[in-house]
């Protein structure tokens, strides 16, 4: 498709805000009329990315803003756009998180938005995260970046899983759930990031989001 946004290796300059903003491929197409109001609140900056290193934070989380209106996809495509990252699994984990829905709250209420941002981890957040889809998407890809440039180190430590390294984005995408490295069974349902990421792998097969039933 002539303007996917795919995923960017590790070390590739990111494009700007704006600059997403622009490509964006704009279009009517809405499953999700709830969001209309989070989808055109903005988000605000200030706030630090969770696990990443000071130097991480200091080049990169000044640009958490969830500056940006629009549907519910052209949200995704922005974020996926800003922070370099495959805007089908962006669209695939949010199925997963939440069915696109930006009023889902978590079990324990402290998950927020499409991409489910917890609160309690991640702190500054809330309540940007509940009010504006952009911020949530913002904030989430934002974290999966530094993870995905081999910036948490913290989860080769002793108490973690081990085997972390930059350049795995499935591995990223299961450690947003577990908080790990590929633990857990994949064939234990919320056991760890193994299961989740086959959950999200069968949402991006089925593509859930282009299915007449995904639209309210």
């Amino acid at each position: 498709m002539e303007g996917y946004f795919a995923t960017l290796p590790p070390g590739t300059p990111l494009p700007s805000a704006a600059e997403c903003a622009t490509r964006v491929r704009r279009s009517s197409w809405e499953p999700r009329p709830g969001n209309a109001t989070a989808n055109q609140t903005r988000g605000k900056s200030g706030v630090r990315i969770d696990g990443a290193s000071d130097e991480f934070n200091s080049q990169y989380a000044w640009r958490i803003d969830g500056d940006f209106t629009g549907t519910t996809d052209e949200i995704i495509q922005w974020g996926a756009c800003k922070w370099g990252l495959d805007e089908d699994i962006v669209r695939a984990v949010a199925v997963l998180e939440s069915g696109w829905r930006q009023d889902e709250v978590g079990e324990d209420w402290s998950t927020f938005g499409i991409m489910q941002v917890r609160s309690s981890v991640h702190a500054g957040t809330h309540p940007y995260t509940k009010d504006s889809t952009a911020y949530g998407v913002d904030y989430a890809l934002a974290w999966r970046r530094a993870c995905y440039e081999g910036d948490f180190t913290w989860m080769n430590s002793p108490y973690k899983q081990g085997g972390y390294d930059k350049g795995d984005e499935w591995g990223c995408i299961g450690a947003w759930f577990s908080g790990d490295w590929y633990d857990g069974d994949e064939n234990v349902t919320y056991s760890g990031a193994k299961p989740y990421i086959k959950l999200v792998k069968q949402r991006l097969a089925e593509r859930t989001w282009t299915r007449a039933d995904f639209k309210d």
